[in-house]
């Protein structure tokens, strides 16, 4: 029985070695990622078990990037190849300048992906069920997707969670709101950042925000701001976090990273507060090296081993 049941695009991800930008740069190194594979990875590092959906390319660079998630774990027999091509960004490291990501991924294997293909009795059987903002972006049948996923979810009884996760590069602001307003409803766990929550619900003021998204039948909502300090509705009441600050070398993935602690603490029976202080590790381990997956800690039965808690505590500012 999965812990947790995941769905959506998983990609290739180029990344310049040599320089720090695209446009000079001549070497790169490949890894994986893609936000729901991103918290599948992350769930198994925290020894719980993650079952994974996608659509693949018939092709040797969906071969690598299945191969990449079968080395962690991750459990992906229900993968289907189509005759599409694999997904893959390519961007630069963001030392010294701002990321930049290239997508190549219009039209790809994964946005061909239907509610019709998600495996209801592998659902039945997880704890869990996560999906995310960028399924929705990636095509009309993938958002669709997303959606009857959270709808079987509700209707079998476990636990859901849906992160916002606005790529704009995909997607104005105004379609992502027609779109993830709707999802964003009846889950126990509902996270973006703050710019997400305000472009969601509508208002510039983010703790308005989260008061409507808490008020939606949401248990938990989680606000978060990078390294800046971060807000929760729960209970009926509002609190505040400060994730340790480290020194962040690759930011992209640690809000995946942050999602895996929490939804892995939650799992493991731990408080929301405990849950939160667990992915803010996870969060700040993944921003302090380069890729996706490189800092994700590891531990068993969805807590951190205490290693690398002591490890962020002692580089925190």
């Amino acid at each position: 029985m999965p812990d947790l049941y995941t769905f959506g695009e998983a990609m290739a991800l180029f990344l310049a070695n040599d320089t720090d930008s695209v446009l000079t740069a001549r070497t790169y190194s490949r890894s994986t990622a893609g936000a729901e594979g991103n918290v599948a990875v992350g769930v198994a590092r925290l020894g719980l078990s993650a079952h994974f959906f996608t659509l693949m390319g018939n092709d040797q660079l969906g071969s690598a990037v299945i191969a990449d998630f079968e080395s962690e774990g991750v459990d992906l027999s229900g993968v289907k190849r189509v005759d599409s091509f694999s997904s893959a960004m390519v961007r630069n490291p963001g030392t010294s300048a701002p990321v930049e990501a290239s997508y190549l991924r219009k039209g790809a294997a994964a946005s061909l992906m239907r509610p019709e293909d998600l495996d209801h009795n592998v659902i039945s059987q997880s704890r869990w069920l996560h999906t995310t903002g960028i399924t929705c972006a990636i095509s009309t049948s993938a958002a669709a997707t997303a959606a009857a996923g959270l709808d079987v979810a509700r209707k079998i009884g476990i636990k859901k969670s849906f992160d916002l996760n606005i790529r704009r590069k995909l997607w104005s602001e105004e379609q992502a709101r027609k779109v993830l307003e709707p999802l964003a409803r009846d889950v126990d766990l509902l996270i973006g950042g703050e710019d997400e929550y305000c472009a969601v619900f509508g208002t510039s003021d983010p703790q308005e925000a989260l008061l409507i998204a808490a008020a939606r039948g949401t248990t938990f909502a989680i606000m978060t701001k990078g390294p800046e300090l971060l807000s929760y509705a729960a209970d009926g009441a509002f609190h505040t976090v400060h994730p340790p600050r480290v020194q962040s070398v690759d930011p992209v993935g640690s809000g995946d990273a942050f999602t895996s602690g929490v939804i892995s603490g939650l799992l493991a029976g731990l408080t929301i507060a405990d849950a939160i202080s667990q992915g803010t590790i996870s969060g700040a381990r993944v921003a302090s090296q380069f890729g996706d997956w490189a800092g994700l800690p590891r531990g068993k039965n969805g807590i951190t081993d205490k290693s690398f808690v002591e490890e962020i505590l002692g580089k925190a500012k």
